[in-house]
């Protein structure tokens, strides 16, 4: 049997593991969610490949105590029937909780305690939901777990059982699901959508099935699409067009799998990336996500015209990136024009991040102009144009769009420890400058300082402190602060110049 298991020189794929589990009459209720509360604490019976549906379930605090008794599961707080039409279930308003309840990922959790429970569970979901075909509607699909985020993922979820289990009963199941992630009218990548990582993650999830399952077709069509897809994943400069900081490293992870079993290489995605990382080994969230750490900063500069990133050469450890480029779209944030500044030991000015994906006010707040360090016109919450930039020298930079009536020019000029900035703008009778501090910033009359003891000295007209949240990590709120100037334009143009100074403190 051919299989590319021998390719992939174990980057890819793992080697099938013959696992012993309990016999099905020896049926124990499994534990909640708040039993294993660790997602990191992965339980050594697993396979290496459930390691990642078992971090999803813990993650989505899966009870699946009432399972066997009740056919009830308890998903992130929400109580689902998974009986007929109790499967048939969707949240308008937080598609990332549709997501991952369809992918079945707490089936897992089922089988570490009774593997034909588990299976059961997985057969019964296929009866009752079968594929409603590429032309069903978004919510026809959404309700019945058939986008291609969810037929994939739980594409992965019976890849992990069968390896866990080798009932054979999950075969037909892998078969359907396999053939959907086939059809190209449903792939998110080339020929009939722009190249995406929703695309690599299919073809991974192919390729693992058809080496556990010993299916050749499914890794010959997903190696065909990764050889296709792979020159349009990045732009020249390295930067990939999902329009957010994590996602450049999540594109880099898949991609290198991919990598490795096409024989190419991506030096400049990775050089791209490190560019990105502030001295201190952080990547900023810009856009979705949160923050990173322990990576390694390359210091060098970046400057990518087409997707819209830029960043300083770090000099004394000081660092700075820019965002402008296409419209909002993916994973991107209304932050064009936004920075991120790390100077004197410390980071200064940070995005937000994305505290989850429910759509509801802390979303609004970190997708908006209100969570970045943009010129802000004031009633316009949804100005979202495309913005071009200029590099002056790798410290001095112009920025420049214009709208639906409303126009923005800003220019950066960064002077040591000194950052200074002028926005002049047009077509709304008020705007604000936003200086989203990062957190360990205390505001004080003249600016603010930090818990290190560097000070930041901010000098211009009408400065206002505003409260806000800082999303560190995965439903994690911590309080920052926003510091405004704010400026009327009285039905001419609006013109504020700030700067900004930071002086290090006393361990510095």
């Amino acid at each position: 049997m051919r299989l590319v298991a021998g390719i992939a020189a174990g980057a890819l794929i793992a080697a099938p593991v013959a696992i012993a589990v309990a016999p099905a009459s020896a049926r124990v209720p499994a534990p909640s969610w708040k039993e294993r509360p660790d997602p990191d604490q992965v339980p050594e019976e697993l396979p290496a490949r459930c390691k990642s549906t078992y971090r999803s379930a813990v993650q989505w605090k899966s009870d699946v105590s009432r399972v066997d008794r009740d056919r009830i599961v308890i998903f992130d707080g929400r109580t689902v029937r998974i009986q007929g039409s109790g499967w048939r279930v969707d949240d308008r308003k937080y598609g990332a909780w549709s997501l991952w309840f369809h992918s079945l990922v707490w089936l897992v959790l089922v089988a570490m305690d009774d593997p034909d429970l588990a299976v059961e569970v997985f057969m019964e979901r296929d009866r009752a939901l079968p594929d409603p075909g590429s032309s069903a509607s978004k919510w026809e699909k959404r309700e019945t777990g058939w986008t291609q985020g969810q037929f994939r993922n739980r594409l992965e979820t019976v890849t992990c059982l069968y390896e866990y289990t080798r009932d054979e009963r999950l075969r037909p199941i892998a078969n359907r699901l396999a053939a959907a992630n086939m059809d190209p009218r449903r792939y998110p990548g080339l020929p009939y959508k722009q190249v995406h990582n929703h695309g690599a993650m299919s073809n991974i999830a192919l390729i693992q099935a058809g080496t556990i399952f010993g299916v050749q077709e499914w890794i010959d069509v997903a190696l065909k699409r990764l050889r296709t897809d792979i020159a349009d994943v990045f732009e020249p400069c390295g930067m990939m067009h999902e329009q957010a900081s994590v996602y450049q490293l999540h594109n880099i992870k898949l991609w290198e799998k991919a990598a490795s079993l096409l024989g190419k290489e991506l030096e400049a995605p990775r050089h791209a990336l490190a560019s990105l990382v502030r001295p201190d080994g952080v990547l900023e969230a810009i856009g979705d996500g949160n923050p990173i750490s322990g990576l390694e900063p390359s210091g060098e500069p970046l400057w990518c015209e087409e997707t819209g990133w830029g960043a300083v050469t770090t000099r004394a450890g000081q660092h700075l990136t820019l965002r402008f480029g296409p419209r909002e779209m993916d994973h991107g944030h209304l932050d064009h024009g936004g920075i991120t500044w790390f100077a004197a030991g410390v980071p200064v000015l940070s995005d937000r991040g994305l505290f989850d994906k429910r759509r509801d006010e802390r979303y609004d707040f970190g997708h908006g102009m209100s969570a970045h360090s943009v010129f802000e016109p004031v009633g316009y919450p949804g100005y979202d144009p495309d913005t071009t930039a200029v590099n002056r020298g790798d410290r001095l930079f112009k920025v420049s769009d214009s709208r639906d009536g409303i126009t923005r020019n800003r220019t950066i000029l960064l002077d040591g420890n000194t950052l200074r900035v002028t926005d002049t703008g047009s077509g709304a009778s008020s705007w604000i400058q936003h200086w989203q501090l990062a957190p360990g910033w205390t505001p004080t009359a003249t600016g603010a300082v930090h818990e290190s003891g560097a000070t930041l000295t901010l000098r211009c007209e009408k400065l206002k402190a505003v409260r806000v949240e800082h999303y560190s990590d995965w439903r994690v709120a911590e309080q920052a602060w926003d510091l405004q100037c704010r400026v009327k334009s009285d039905g001419g143009a609006a013109r504020v110049a700030t700067i900004l100074t930071v002086t290090p403190g006393p361990q510095a």
